[in-house]
């Protein structure tokens, strides 16, 4: 009876640190031409098959048969500046909790031939966490580790209306994978703490859809709309007892439990506008709706109850040029702003984001009139991130993120 409490207890505290990193983790950019530019204008239609990635309906303006791919890797630097403790949790800031990751992705499009119809397919990853704190830092009872993954499998089809508007959807096929660790206090603090994690996976379906409307040969106009991602993590808790008298040293219990998250639908609107041969403009304004996130729900094999949570709806805008030096070289850049979803007292070690400013520099070099190859730098400030729980609290001194990216493009 006892271990089964305990368990219920850890889960609790696993799935509201879980449930605060849900927040700012969807990926804006996808190592295409557009990351360059921060993604502005993204969803406003591309002049390859990444562009279905951004919004489906503006395949319509591809013809033949295309290929992209691109890879890349994300690069963090994250450390902790404890300003406030209690003396049993210490002053160790955490050290480089950041954790290097690669990226990719995939595109193919098909035109059928048609003059209305055509269609694609595209994987990537949708959005992803990962935090790796060292074990005696002030904010381990909050979390150690986290890794959080979201990938999807995306067939897609887009009509044609008319000469000028198009209309497309995309169908998810998505897998999410959750491995999170905290540490959690002995009532006896003479005793080392305890070590929990949990883990699960879950695959599911969601959709986007999307429109694009040309108003002329210079100007064009996106529209999408995502639908929200819910996993539900279903896995063990594993509680690891270095020694005390709940379980014995060294022993592990493991109890099921299921909990969710919410990735939260949005709606982004785009505009691309080429000013002259040379130069074009793009912007992006999006909403994200994460006050929809309302409760958690969490359960073990024997206890059932929600975690609240205080978000509010953030906003997305992005603006980004491109210039054409000659039929062969061009380069972009852009930045990008994401607005703060969650106050400081609500603030959790897991995720650590404010509001988000992307800074990008990009460039394209067109090999043949079939292929080209490209690639970009994005540096993302996650701002300070402060944390002001009940016996702990500080900023980050170092809160950034590095993207390099390359990727190609055929058509054929």
């Amino acid at each position: 009876m006892k271990k089964s409490i305990l368990g219920c207890a850890v889960a609790v505290a696993l799935v509201n640190s879980v449930n605060v990193s849900a927040g700012g983790l969807w990926l804006n950019q996808h190592g295409d031409f557009s990351g360059g530019r921060a993604g502005a204008g993204a969803e406003a239609g591309l002049d390859d098959a990444a562009s279905i990635m951004h919004n489906p309906a503006s395949s319509a303006r591809l013809k033949g048969d295309q290929l992209f791919a691109s890879g890349g890797a994300a690069i963090p630097d994250i450390k902790f500046d404890v300003q406030y403790t209690s003396p049993s949790l210490g002053t160790g800031n955490g050290g480089d909790a950041g954790q290097a990751a690669p990226l990719g992705s995939a595109a193919y499009f098909h035109d059928f031939q048609s003059d209305r119809w055509s269609a694609g397919v595209y994987f990537l990853g949708l959005a992803g966490a990962g935090l790796d704190y060292d074990d005696n830092w002030a904010g381990r009872y909050q979390a150690t580790k986290v890794d959080l993954l979201l990938a999807a499998l995306v067939p897609t089809l887009a009509y044609k209306v008319s000469d000028r508007l198009s209309l497309g959807i995309a169908v998810q096929y998505w897998y999410s994978d959750l491995n999170t660790h905290l540490d959690t206090p002995r009532i006896n603090q003479d005793r080392e703490d305890l070590r929990a994690s949990i883990n699960g996976d879950d695959t599911g379906f969601s959709f986007k859809l999307g429109s694009m409307y040309e108003l002329t040969d210079r100007t064009r106009f996106g529209l999408i709309y995502q639908s929200e991602i819910k996993p539900e993590y279903g896995g063990d808790l594993k509680l690891v007892a270095p020694g005390g008298q709940l379980v014995p040293p060294g022993s592990e219990v493991e109890v099921a439990a299921k909990s969710e998250l919410t990735f939260a639908e949005y709606v982004r609107f785009a505009m691309h506008h080429d000013l002259d041969e040379q130069w074009s403009v793009n912007l992006t304004i999006g909403w994200e709706n994460w006050s929809q996130l309302g409760e958690v729900p969490l359960s073990t094999s024997n206890r059932g109850g929600a975690i609240p949570t205080k978000w509010r709806d953030t906003y997305h805008y992005a603006w980004g040029a491109e210039y054409r030096l000659d039929k062969r070289w061009a380069f972009t850049s852009g930045v990008a702003y994401d607005t703060n979803p969650v106050d400081k007292e609500d603030r959790n070690a897991q995720l650590p984001v404010d509001r988000q400013i992307t800074y990008a520099f990009g460039t394209r070099y067109t090999i043949s009139d079939t292929l080209n190859v490209g690639g970009y730098i994005n540096y993302i400030d996650l701002g300070k991130s402060r944390i002001a729980a009940e016996n702990f609290g500080g900023q980050y001194q170092n809160n950034g993120l590095l993207v390099l990216a390359a990727n190609v493009s055929c058509a054929f």
